[in-house]
This record gives structure tokens, sequence and C-alpha cells, in this order.
């Protein structure tokens, strides 16, 4: 008898006894039967495992089995809280106070063109060119000077205008003069600054009166949303 070619394993190997009186029938499941004997149930299936290698049998099942696998747990769980927590962050930061801000850096569209000779009348010889717009004063300079008399004249004789006296007149005429230019310098310098700082308060005010406009027209848009749909 001729040895058979197939892959499959031999069933007469499974055999059944036989004593002439013990032989019955039994129902048995197909599928069932396949398994047990090691035999696939499709004839196509077969074929593919035998001519697929091994290895990339292997990779196949992995591949196979890692696309069947559930997404984990975890990144269902914390993908839709990362989402509102962003969410919530981004409302807190709109919500934040905004930072104060420095009153010498907000710069106020005045019309003021000063006249450049009287930008050098208040401006230090051998100096910068005096700004108006953001000079400062200190306390002591805008405090009320007092009045000063001037001392009594002195008569001196001719005789007694020695060497010393000429001296120390020409050097009180200077301090004089110096005193006078530094008090006439500061007071060009704030009359300036002043008018510039008239010009600037009178378009805050215009801009002060059209916020409120504004800020009067948010109230009542508010108000109106509030008694429709209740407070904020």
């Amino acid at each position: 008898m001729a040895v058979s070619a197939s892959l499959m394993p031999p069933i007469w190997d499974k055999t059944i006894p036989y004593d002439g009186e013990s032989f019955h029938l039994e129902y048995m499941d197909l599928d069932e039967f396949l398994l047990e004997n090691g035999i696939p149930a499709s004839p196509t299936h077969l074929a593919q495992n035998l001519l697929l290698p091994v290895a990339e049998l292997e990779g196949k099942e992995s591949a196979s089995s890692s696309t069947a696998s559930p997404p984990s747990s975890s990144n269902a769980i914390f993908q839709p809280s990362e989402t509102v927590s962003s969410t919530e962050s981004s409302l807190e930061k709109e919500r934040e106070t905004p930072s104060p801000i420095d009153p010498s850096c907000v710069e106020v569209d005045v019309n003021f063109n000063p006249d450049p000779a009287d930008l050098v009348l208040s401006s230090v010889p051998g100096g910068e060119l005096f700004n108006p717009r953001k000079h400062k004063f200190a306390e002591e300079d805008l405090k009320p000077q007092p009045m000063i008399k001037k001392a009594k004249k002195v008569f001196v004789p001719d005789e007694q205008k020695d060497e010393k006296y000429w001296t120390r007149r020409k050097k009180n005429n200077v301090a004089a003069k110096r005193s006078r230019d530094a008090r006439r310098l500061k007071e060009n310098q704030i009359t300036i600054r002043a008018a510039f700082l008239e010009k600037e308060n009178t378009a805050l005010r215009t801009e002060v009166a059209e916020l409120r406009k504004e800020v009067g027209k948010c109230k009542t848009i508010v108000s109106k949303y509030e008694t429709k749909y209740g407070p904020l």
C-alpha cells in the first residue's frame, strides 16, 4: 500500500477496537472532529499556512492581535480631562485682572507743537533739548518761591575801592547772574511743561467723556441681559 503524501495527520492511527458486540455509532460534530485531529476547517487557510514562512506567520498573528486590542482605558480617560483643564485654564486667564500699566508708558495723542526758540530758551546750554512731554520736576522745584528783597546799597568811597573790593564785587555779580539765569530757565521749562499739560488734560477729558458713554452703553446692555436671563 502506498504512503499518502498528505501533510495532515493520519486518521487511521486512532483505531477503534471492535470485538463484535461493543461496536455502536455516535453523533460527532464535524468542527469538533477536525479540531481534535488538528485539521484546519478551511482548505484555503491550510494552503496559505503551508506557503507562508514561520516568521511571517508570527508577525501576521502579532499584528492582528495588536490591531484587535482595544485602546487603553487610560488614554480614553485622560484625553477629555486634559481638554477640560485646558479650557478652564484659558477661561481663568481671561478672567484674571490685567497687570497695572505704568502711567509714564501711556502715550496720549496731543496736538502740541511748541516754538523751537522757546525750547532752546528752556534747555540747558550745551545739554539736550528740553522735552515738555516727558520732563518731570521735583517737588522742591514746584514750590512757591519767596519774594527776596534786594539788599540795600552801601556807598563806598572811591578811595576804598581797592583790588579786593573789585574782586568781591565781580564774584557777586557772576553769582547773581547765574542765579537769575537758572531761575529764568526753570520758569521757562515750567511754562512750556504747563502748556503741554493743559493740552493733554483737554485730550484726556475728551477721551474720558467718550469712555463714559461707552461704559453707559455696556451697562445698559448688561442690565437688559440680566433682566431677561438673570445675573451673570
